[in-house]
């Protein structure tokens, strides 16, 4: 008996299964997600992120074992436009131009968090304060502190 969703009284689970095993990648990471066992899990996530689900190739590659793999799918799901995996990417990079530029894109697309790591990583003043204001506009009390203790 598999883990994933059979204890539940949720009626829905039957109907999630059955589209996860139609091959619909969307179900298979709901249905993932759901599940108990991390090989079930996994397993449910890895056939998602193969048939191209964005939010499944984040998921999967937070749980891949191996630093390639993660960061292969990782990879995956930012070039999709995924912001978690843009940032993620960026802080897990050592090194530095592939990071900023993990961070920049991230940061562009709106990510509030990336956009204050990058404001605090950047040298040149200019840039380090339009970064800084940006992640302050978007709420990051982090940046609103630093801004003021920089004097901008």
């Amino acid at each position: 008996m598999s883990t994933c969703l059979e204890s539940s009284v949720d009626e829905r689970a039957p109907w999630l299964r059955q589209a996860a095993e139609d091959g619909h990648a969307p179900a298979m990471h709901a249905f993932a997600l759901q599940c108990d066992s991390h090989q079930e899990r996994k397993r449910w996530l890895r056939e998602a992120a193969h048939e191209g689900y964005v939010p499944a190739m984040y998921d999967y590659g937070l749980i891949c074992s191996s630093p390639r793999q993660k960061r292969h799918w990782l990879r995956m799901a930012a070039a999709e436009g995924h912001l978690q995996a843009m940032y993620l990417l960026g802080m897990d990079c050592d090194e530095p131009d592939e990071r900023r530029r993990w961070l920049r894109m991230a940061a562009e697309e709106g990510h509030v968090v990336a956009m204050y790591v990058l404001g605090l990583a950047c040298g040149d003043p200019k840039e380090k304060r339009r970064w800084l204001a940006e992640a302050a506009r978007n709420g990051s009390q982090p940046a609103m502190l630093e801004l003021a203790e920089l004097g901008y």
